[in-house]
């Protein structure tokens, strides 16, 4: 057992030799994205284990400090003679200590999903110096993301992992410390670029969705999450801005704003 996982209390290499050694590593960039892989991968009958990214790291504090605050950022799980298991926590965000250097280890993202590209370049800032590769499911899932991909469909492109050389995995992990320092409210993409936000970045959309008589949070919101031009965002964000302009007196609220189902909002007289 090393160091790590002796501070830990709990021997990630151990856990996954409980069962047997397994061939491939595969990175979820979410925890939506994980399940369809446990599927997607049991279907297929590919032994293999799943990391699994279970923040959101699109949005709140990313700089160091912050993250470390946080330790309990991934999950795992065993893909063996077609069965999944059930999800463990890792215990700590990724480390390179997690997985054997001569282990395939795969990443799979979509470039339409802020959440599944900050996922990535996160990633890529701590395997600097070890090979891996990815899967962007962009173009041949139609979703733009892993996270909303079925897995019949993620299951055909297990073999279309390419490896990321060095440069390119540098370049990943150059743009995530930029994103580390600016350390804005949001990450949100324009166009195929990913970019800090500002905390009002969503304030003018929910505001245009909400109407001046009384209606549901919740409606709100979905509408606000479908037609957002900087691509999907969480139901739990765009709620946390509504609280924010209802606190701000820019939205009324009938009941408690945190139980989104109950809740009636519309817009304030001004």
């Amino acid at each position: 057992m090393n160091a790590w996982s002796q501070d830990h209390g709990f021997d990630i290499v151990a856990a996954v030799r409980y069962h047997e050694v397994v061939p491939t590593n595969h990175i979820a960039p979410s925890f939506t994205a994980g399940t369809a892989l446990q599927k997607a991968l049991a279907a297929i009958g590919d032994d293999c284990m799943i990391l699994t990214d279970v923040d959101d790291l699109s949005w709140g504090p990313i700089d160091a400090p912050s993250l470390r605050r946080h330790p309990s950022g991934w999950w795992f799980s065993d893909v063996i003679a077609g069965r999944h298991h059930p999800w463990m926590p890792a215990f700590g965000r990724w480390d390179p200590r997690f997985i054997d250097a001569s282990t395939p280890t795969v990443f799979w993202f979509g470039r339409r999903s802020a959440e599944e590209l900050c996922s990535l370049l996160c990633f890529a800032s701590t395997a600097e110096g070890r090979p891996w590769s990815l899967i962007d499911v962009t173009e041949n899932s139609g979703s733009g993301s892993v996270s909303s991909t079925a897995p019949s469909e993620l299951s055909q492109l297990v073999d279309t992992a390419r490896p990321v050389d060095t440069s390119k995995s540098a370049e990943l992990a150059e743009r995530w410390r930029t994103l580390q320092h600016e350390n804005a409210p949001f990450r949100v993409l324009t166009g195929s670029t990913l970019r800090s936000a500002p905390a009002d970045h969503f304030d003018e959309l929910l505001l245009q969705r909400t109407p001046m008589l009384p209606t549901p949070m919740s409606r709100v919101v979905a509408e606000a999450m479908g037609t957002n031009p900087s691509g999907p965002v969480a139901d739990y964000v765009l709620r946390g801005r509504l609280i924010a302009l209802i606190s701000e007196g820019k939205i009324a609220a009938e009941g408690n704003p945190s139980t989104m189902e109950s809740c009636l909002i519309y817009r304030a007289s001004t």
